[in-house]
């Protein structure tokens, strides 16, 4: 049986969840466009979120995503493009 591919919401809820643990920030002060340089999203950080992503959704995604991107909605945008390529 095909596992669904996750909705963008699930994929923007894991990475805020995320967010918020590896920053430490309450997870209600987070939204689709907070910028992740501004809560603290440092290198480590970025590798961490991008291996609990790759785990979750099964893909490979470089750590250099999470920077290349300002807003968890971009890092979604991503994943969720990755997850739907034919």
């Amino acid at each position: 049986m095909l596992t669904p591919t996750p909705t963008f919401a699930d994929i923007l809820s894991f990475v805020l969840d995320k967010v918020a643990q590896r920053t430490k920030t309450p997870r209600e002060t987070l939204t689709a466009d907070t910028l992740l340089a501004n809560v603290g999203v440092d290198s480590l950080s970025a590798v961490l979120i991008c291996g609990h992503c790759e785990d979750r959704f099964d893909l490979e995604l470089e750590p250099s995503v999470m920077f290349q991107c300002k807003t968890a909605h971009e890092v979604a945008e991503v994943i969720l493009k990755m997850l739907t390529k034919s």
